[in-house]
């Protein structure tokens, strides 16, 4: 009876509503053009690729790295080195790392800090599915809301009419008249907030799926039925094994502790693997002050470094280390709050569903308080005005009821995502 009602409410809901859109946007097709336009996810995959390139950047030092250049420039008397380098037609160098414990480690931390970004790229994922679910689910219930609460707001108007009339007669006391008044007062007041709510819900799911406000029209069949959530399961549990959360912060644990290792390890010897060319000329003197003049020149070899006494290089160690307890003692923290979140909500659904049904058994009183009303009025035991104030309880009722079940599945919904089912239930495998 509820779904019904809600259903017909829709489709009679605002008429800028029925005439903005020809055809309701199904749930499914919001969701995708959420992922497709989303921000949040561009940004998280930007950096996710930010990630990549980071961890190439470590790996490319093992490549050779080459370069080439010139030193012309003028000598006179003994040829001196111009920043470094002796003067030259055209020079060439080549390096790479051929030994390098730390560098070693600095690149397994970057290939950590790259899948702790995928992770973060799926958290987007979730929250971006979360964010259109509650939008589409909102804007439903306030469209409802409206169309109820405009009904009630007629219903308390017909009711204050016919109490002003019936003072005039001498019937009704101003008392009534002005009871009369502040029901439909409150109505206004709730029907002002729902509007109000409904069209900034509906500005930002427009935002969100890049679609004017005006073409959004929602159907409540299109949403898949939400999972029962029983309070026995251990869903703390599942949080934290499948919140992509807590697996980032994990990885980020790994990738400091890889890190404050890579720190330690730059004490330790380095060989590297180098090679210079270069092609000398005659003026800049080089036969004059050398023995034996030769225009090519070629080096290579390796060049091994063992660092001694490095205290700055110890203390930046010592740095990293407590970087990884931080790293540790967050991942810790993250973990509770996961676990504690997903126990708050699960037990809050208790709560909101006892809320839920209480809205509901007194929309259904006040159902049968509005059929007692006209059966009274048809027996003349009941004034229109009565029978208006009770059209306009049910009203009243229902859009609490509505308010109810959206609260309901508003934390249903956020379970869903702390325990890693929302993308299934939202896009169901095919």
């Amino acid at each position: 009876m509820a779904r019904a009602l809600a259903f017909f409410t829709l489709s009679v809901a605002s008429p800028v509503f029925a005439e903005s859109a020809s055809e309701p946007l199904p749930f499914a097709r919001v969701v995708q053009l959420a992922l497709e336009r989303s921000g949040v996810m561009g940004i998280a995959a930007v950096n996710q690729w930010h990630a990549r390139k980071a961890y190439e950047e470590t790996r490319n030092y093992y490549i050779p790295r080459f370069t080439v250049g010139s030193g012309l420039g003028y000598s006179y008397g003994f040829p001196l080195t111009l920043e470094g380098s002796a003067p030259s037609v055209v020079n060439f160098t080549s390096i790479q790392s051929l030994f390098n414990p730390s560098l070693r480690q600095f690149l397994k931390a970057a290939k950590l800090d790259w899948q702790a970004t995928s992770l973060d790229v799926q958290d987007k994922r979730s929250a971006v599915i979360l964010d259109a679910a509650l939008s589409y689910a909102e804007l439903e219930q306030l469209s409802g809301k409206v169309n109820t609460l405009s009904q009630a707001q007629a219903a308390a108007d017909r009711a204050e009419f016919i109490s002003e009339q019936r003072m005039r007669e001498g019937v009704d006391s101003k008392l009534n008249v002005t009871k009369g008044q502040l029901n439909s007062a409150r109505i206004r007041l709730r029907l002002a907030e729902a509007q109000g709510q409904s069209d900034v819900v509906r500005e930002h799911l427009s935002k969100l799926i890049g679609l004017p406000a005006s073409e959004i029209q929602v159907n409540s069949d299109s949403m898949p039925p939400l999972p029962t959530i029983s309070q026995d399961e251990d869903l703390e549990a599942r949080a934290v094994a499948n919140s992509p959360t807590v697996k980032q912060a994990e990885e980020r644990v790994l990738a400091a502790e890889v890190r404050a290792k890579g720190e330690h390890r730059a004490l330790w010897p380095t060989v590297d693997v180098a090679t210079q060319y270069a092609y000398l000329a005659r003026y800049n003197n080089y036969d004059q002050y050398f023995l034996r003049y030769a225009a090519n020149n070629f080096a290579g070899g390796l060049n091994i470094r063992f660092p001694f006494l490095n205290s700055v290089q110890k203390a930046h160690a010592q740095q990293a280390d407590a970087d990884a307890i931080v790293a540790r003692k967050q991942a810790e923290l993250t973990r509770n709050q996961v676990s504690e979140d997903t126990l708050k909500l699960q037990r809050s659904l208790r709560q909101l569903g006892a809320a839920r049904d209480v809205a509901k058994l007194e929309w259904q009183v006040a159902t049968a308080e509005l059929e007692a009303a006209q059966e009274r009025v048809d027996t003349g035991g009941a004034t229109l005005g009565d029978l208006e104030n009770a059209q306009f309880d049910v009203e009243d009722k229902y859009a609490a009821y509505l308010d109810s079940e959206f609260e309901l599945s508003r934390a249903e919904l956020q379970l869903l995502r702390l325990t890693g089912e929302l993308e299934n239930w939202a896009i169901p495998p095919r």
